[in-house]
């Protein structure tokens, strides 16, 4: 029997410390940390679809049993903030600076797989915020994700193609930290 996504990533996570060179250790480290928070909002969005199509065939007992969690727990997964029952908002998820040699994306760029984001264009111009991208076009992504709970007077919102779109809390925070500071870790 193969061992399970859940059984394997422990096993990663275990081959982790057992890497003798600390440089390569903390690499590795580094990298894994960074897919699993890339991974976070794809994990719950499985999850609530999955409980929601149970639904059609389970109670929320049965499901919470299998799933090893309460009722309560369960139905919050069905129905909830994360739930796929409750429609989500379409946020800005990651950008990149057009014209940039890397092709850097910030933010969370695995949020959702091709084919259920969409593109678009900004010319980001924050007067008077400071900000290492003032003066670039982005290109942005933007779809269904799940909302970050950014408090509504933190809310900061532009226009994609003819949409007024809000960012999400890890996007606006790298849009307007200070110029002086290292980006953020994000994925490609």
């Amino acid at each position: 029997m193969n061992p399970s996504p859940a059984q394997r990533f422990r096993d990663i996570l275990a081959d982790l410390g057992r890497i003798p060179d600390p440089v390569e250790r903390a690499v590795q480290a580094h990298e894994l940390q960074e897919a699993a928070k890339a991974s976070a909002t794809h994990l719950r969005a499985v999850l609530g679809e999955s409980v929601a199509e149970l639904r059609s065939r389970m109670s929320l007992a049965q499901i919470a049993q299998m799933l090893g969690v309460s009722v309560q727990r369960t139905s919050q997964i069905a129905t909830g903030k994360h739930g796929a029952a409750r429609p989500q908002p379409t946020l800005i998820y990651a950008f990149r600076v057009l014209g940039d040699r890397s092709g850097r994306w910030h933010g969370e760029p695995g949020a959702l797989p091709e084919g259920r984001y969409q593109t678009g264009r900004i010319d980001f111009n924050p007067n008077p915020n400071p900000s290492p991208y003032a003066g670039t076009t982005l290109e942005v992504r933007y779809g269904p994700v799940p909302d970050d709970g950014l408090p509504a007077y933190l809310q900061g919102y532009t226009t994609v193609n003819s949409m007024r779109i809000r960012a999400t809390a890890a996007v606006q925070g790298e849009l307007f930290r200070e110029p002086s500071l290292a980006p953020s870790a994000t994925g490609r």
